[in-house]
């Protein structure tokens, strides 16, 4: 039985140890929140059945742009962490212990961030909150999709590479046929020959189509000369203002300094032809199209874009209108080749591809940024030129060469029968004796007869059972002072760590230069 005197001391052990508990519990609560403020790491404390912030720590204030006064009491509604309730309650249904996730969040500037979100439950004083962690993954994100952009970019550079090869092949054949037509001794009536001219200059714009896919693929090389940018563009600004329609305003706004890069102006021109194209057609009602160059080193961002990791000094161009934008959808997309939201028959969807490839090949970068209604900013790197004191001439053009062979042999090696065939007969019809292959094992099999020295090799470079390097090495190691042509649907930025390939022919080609290029070899003996 418990006497009135034991039962006080009880009651009053109980009061200790429940003031004890109560105590380290305070001072439980006071190292957690000490912790929470004190962490570098983002931290909320939201509560879970209707999601309001009611705890902010100094690294969240600082992520969000907002005062942990105004972020408190706040939902994660209004910041823009979910669209719904219902969204936030399929998220937090999960059994998970730790629930992460991927959420955007506005800060107060209205700039959206991208956040990986770690969350889990607490309880303080028997109530049941969420305790969240928040990393800011969004120059992650956008380092990822840019992997992913030049990934998928490369991936259609091989393919367009490759099906510009082969279209050349087929379009060399249509070239040399209608030209053969066009110039033989009794011409074509009126109305033949009109049609033969049609091939013809259909012929010419499908090379500048494949052209573009090389260029774009970065087969085709860049011209390599020292350029001052400022001045290319005063040059050029007639030239763009032709483009666009009277009510756009262009603004030239260049560097004080001359900024030299190593590309020819006929590329520059080429690149802020098709900018200037696209952004004419974003703005149909007028605005203004601002171009600007900058100098940057490898850690300067400009206009807010991220600075590229290598260190180098860049030269940056910029042009920017007022149009009408882009989602991101299609901002992702630009630079692919044929891609274009333009209406059927009103573009090819090559112009920004060829940019791409232009800027690549020089080594540089180029990137947009745009938005719905916010107009577009596009923005080339390009690395500024280590001499800036040489300059570029434009070439002479060569004289005449006489045509009329005295009756050369050419070894031709081709292994596409209707190129082979039309190549041959060009060539007969000019006066030359020719001997076609097939590929190496042909070649192989006639030089083993040793009939004849001939007068040149004419190979292409891809071929079955040897490449045209290994033709040309076979036919030197028995006749050294043979010159070697190649020929080729890439072109020569493909083989140029080959010092072999000295005399590259791309195709399509016509039978003039065709001629104009043999005849040239073997009377100077190049090669």
């Amino acid at each position: 039985m418990v006497t009135g005197a034991a039962w006080w001391r009880h009651l009053r052990r109980a009061r200790r140890e429940r003031t004890a508990n109560e105590a380290r519990l305070r001072g439980s609560e006071a190292k957690f929140f000490g912790l929470f403020r004190a962490s570098p790491l983002p931290l909320l404390i939201t509560t879970e059945d209707e999601g309001r912030i009611v705890e902010a720590n100094a690294a969240a204030e600082a992520l969000s742009s907002f005062a942990a006064t105004t972020i408190v009491g706040n939902t994660v509604f209004k910041l823009g962490a979910y669209p719904n309730a219902e969204a936030r309650s399929i998220h937090l249904a999960s059994a998970q212990t730790v629930l992460s996730r991927e959420l955007r969040l506005k800060t107060k500037g209205g700039q959206e961030l991208l956040l990986l979100t770690h969350t889990s439950r607490i309880t303080i004083d028997e109530t049941r909150f969420l305790l969240t962690a928040l990393t800011d993954v969004t120059q992650l994100r956008r380092l990822e999709e840019r992997l992913l952009s030049a990934q998928r970019m490369e991936v259609i550079g091989q393919i367009s590479g490759g099906v510009a090869h082969e279209f050349n092949n087929l379009l060399t054949v249509m070239q040399g046929h209608a030209d053969t037509l066009a110039s033989t001794p009794t011409p074509p009536p009126g109305e033949l020959f009109r049609h033969v001219e049609a091939i013809r200059r259909a012929v010419a714009q499908a090379t500048q189509i494949t052209s573009g896919l090389l260029t774009f693929a970065r087969r085709k090389p860049v011209e390599v000369e020292v350029t001052d940018l400022n001045a290319a563009l005063r040059d050029l600004a007639p030239m763009v203002e032709g483009l666009v329609s009277k009510t756009v305003l262009l603004v030239l706004d260049l560097d004080p300094a001359p900024v030299t890069v190593e590309i020819g102006q006929a590329q520059i021109a080429q690149v802020l032809v098709n900018l200037t194209l696209n952004a004419r057609d974003a703005m149909p009602n007028g605005g203004r199209l601002t171009i600007t160059t900058r100098h940057a080193d490898g850690n300067t961002a400009i206009d807010g874009a991220t600075p590229p990791t290598n260190p180098i000094a860049w030269a940056v161009l910029t042009m920017i209108d007022t149009g009408c934008g882009m989602p991101d959808e299609v901002r992702r997309h630009i630079f692919e080749p044929f891609f274009t939201t333009k209406l059927p028959g009103q573009g090819t969807g090559l112009g920004l591809s060829i940019c791409f490839g232009i800027v690549e090949q020089a080594g540089g970068h180029i990137e947009a940024d745009s938005s719905p209604g916010q107009g577009t900013t596009i923005r080339l790197r390009l690395p500024l030129a280590a001499d800036s004191s040489s300059a570029h001439d434009p070439a002479t053009a060569a004289a005449p060469i006489r045509l009329t062979p005295p009756g050369q042999l050419v070894l031709l090696v081709e292994d596409e029968e209707d190129v082979r065939e039309i190549v041959a007969e060009i060539l007969e019809q000019a006066g030359y004796a020719v001997h076609a292959c097939d590929g190496f094992p042909a070649v192989e099999a006639w030089l083993a007869r040793g009939v004849v020295i001939p007068d040149l090799l004419l190979t292409d470079l891809v071929l079955p059972g040897g490449s045209g390097l290994d033709v040309a090495r076979a036919v030197k190691a028995r006749y050294p002072r043979v010159p070697v042509l190649f020929m080729s649907g890439y072109s020569e930025s493909v083989y140029s760590g080959h010092q072999s390939v000295e005399h590259l022919l791309p195709k399509p080609f016509t039978s003039l230069t065709l001629l104009r290029k043999v005849r040239e070899m073997i009377e100077t003996g190049l090669g």
